[in-house]
């Protein structure tokens, strides 16, 4: 008899959300983790002084908030302590440099356009235009986000049948800026839409990513903006304790180093210490495909062109430099009051800037102006530190390999210091060493090393091109959230519809549940 229904590999928020789907119907489910906590991309940790708490990976919860089957999850989790904080004024600041005071993002669409309005009025009418338009596509998009990927023809055959989404089908296949150089006339909000566009880890000029921009700009004024309350550790410890409440069983400090097959059917895991965990109905890892699929299984077992799929996977030459400071005060910004009102900026130069930016990470050369994102949470949760005190990650992409065969690790003080920390300084008046208390480095190096999902450093659980999308991820025949052999499924990053912070584990959950016989349809589930 096996040991449980369902086992899961890895104990990110994804295979957390996973399982308290599964146990919900009745299923007797098992995650397994390496690290002695839960969390995975969601982990907060103390890493500069005692008492102030840091998102070491995602912060940000904006798609999680999209999801259905997150949405009827969210009350059970708060009766274990999920709290989220909103952003109902000011989102998120883009101080442009020689730019006045920049352009605030709010939750509410008009105070949005009058700040864009102040640069240019005909860009905050086309601003507000693409808002307007998402009501057309949102049903679309949330049912498309957290589902299997439909064939990328049904999208051709939806819009070709009329001038204008023929016009939106051509808009798609634009790159980031061609879409925005043709959409809006100003440079300051070419520069803030440039940069906030290309935060999913593209390039200014990659084809077929300017669909993104019809999605991201408008959820953060259609779905908000949220925090939760003490971390974003707090979504994945509230899941473990839903699922221990509900009599599933979590592992941490195990690793998976082998997946069991037998005759074709995935029967379960084998612990790094031999310690074998079966499963009657699935197995499930949430783990990237190298973990899973080059070092996951015996040789032999998986077939030789699925192999080389998934030797083919790219998972970026892209990760990200980032700091986190223990500060007396939070920043005070030179761009206006409402500026200090936003618990995060993006913060850039020119289009030039962002295209000189670009260009070095592609040469493998650390950027030399970089674009800047920064957040201080302690504006919203004052939980985050001690009373008076707050928390402030910043971070920048960088290549994961420099051409000079220097290390990140060699060079990370004296970049953050001099590149992250000199730029943020130019736009505030109070970021002096006297005002910070202490202060982390997380390089990409020292990130792969704490989350092995995160391979080489790469953060977004591969690439986001047109060959690694939608159908096609991790890979062509693969993105039903079903493995190579029976009874095993995938879900993590590294399938649709990528890194965030999404829960987008309830899609595999509800594959295996139609697998099982629990459920008919999206509006049908079967108890046991």
């Amino acid at each position: 008899m096996a040991d449980y229904d369902v086992v899961i590999a890895g104990g990110g928020h994804n295979a957390l959300a996973c399982a308290c789907l599964l146990i919900q119907k009745g299923l007797k489910v098992c995650v397994v983790e390496r690290n002695e906590s839960v969390g995975g991309g969601t982990a907060t940790r103390e890493v500069t002084l005692p008492g102030f708490k840091h998102d070491m990976f995602g912060s940000s919860h904006l798609w999680i908030h999209l999801n259905p089957d997150f949405k009827k999850l969210r009350p059970e989790l708060e009766k274990h302590g999920l709290k989220y904080i909103w952003s109902e004024g000011a989102i998120q600041g883009h101080p442009i440099s020689d730019g006045g005071d920049g352009i605030i993002i709010y939750k509410d669409i008009d105070k949005t356009c009058d700040s864009i309005a102040a640069y240019a009025a005909a860009d905050a009418r086309k601003y507000r235009e693409i808002c307007q338009e998402f009501e057309e596509i949102r049903a679309g998009v949330v049912k498309s986000m957290f589902a299997p990927p439909s064939p990328p023809s049904y999208l051709y055959q939806a819009l070709e049948k009329s001038r204008k989404g023929l016009k939106r089908l051509r808009d798609y296949q634009l790159s980031a800026k061609r879409f925005i150089f043709e959409n809006f006339q100003n440079p300051h909000v070419r520069a803030c839409l440039l940069n906030w566009a290309l935060a999913p880890q593209i390039l200014p000029d990659q084809l077929g990513t300017a669909a993104g921009i019809y999605v991201m700009i408008p959820s953060i004024h259609n779905f908000g903006q949220a925090i939760p309350e003490g971390g974003s550790q707090m979504l994945s410890n509230t899941m473990q304790k839903y699922l221990l409440a509900k009599g599933g069983s979590v592992m941490t400090g195990a690793t998976v180093s082998r997946f069991i097959v037998s005759d074709g059917t995935c029967l379960g895991v084998r612990l790094q210490d031999g310690r074998e965990i079966t499963a009657s109905h699935g197995v499930v890892s949430a783990l990237d495909p190298v973990q899973t699929f080059l070092k996951g299984f015996e040789d032999g077992v998986l077939p030789s062109d699925f192999i080389d799929m998934v030797k083919n996977y790219s998972f970026s030459n892209v990760t990200m430099q980032r700091v986190h400071y223990a500060l007396h005060e939070p920043p005070k910004f030179k761009h206006g009051a409402a500026m200090d009102e936003t618990p995060f900026q993006r913060i850039c130069g020119s289009v030039d800037d962002i295209e000189r930016h670009y260009s070095e990470i592609v040469r493998g050369i650390a950027p030399s102006n970089p674009a800047l994102w920064a957040a201080c949470w302690t504006k919203a949760d004052k939980t985050r530190a001690p009373a008076g005190k707050h928390t402030l990650a910043m971070d920048t992409f960088v290549p994961i390999d420099l051409a000079s065969g220097e290390s990140w690790e060699d060079i990370a003080e004296t970049f953050v210091r001099e590149k992250l920390l000199g730029l943020l300084r130019k736009h505030t008046t109070n970021m002096s060493d006297d005002n910070i208390l202490g202060h982390y480095v997380q390089t990409g190096p020292s990130m792969a090393r704490d989350n092995l999902c995160l391979y080489r450093g790469s953060t977004n659980g591969g690439e986001r091109t047109l060959a690694q999308m939608g159908v096609f991820r991790p890979f062509p025949n693969y993105a039903n959230y079903r493995g190579p052999v029976k009874r095993f499924y995938m879900t993590g990053p590294s399938t649709h519809p990528g890194a965030g912070i999404s829960a987008m584990g309830t899609i595999a959950a509800n594959e295996i549940m139609f697998d099982l016989g629990l459920k008919r349809d999206d509006d049908d589930d079967l108890d046991l």
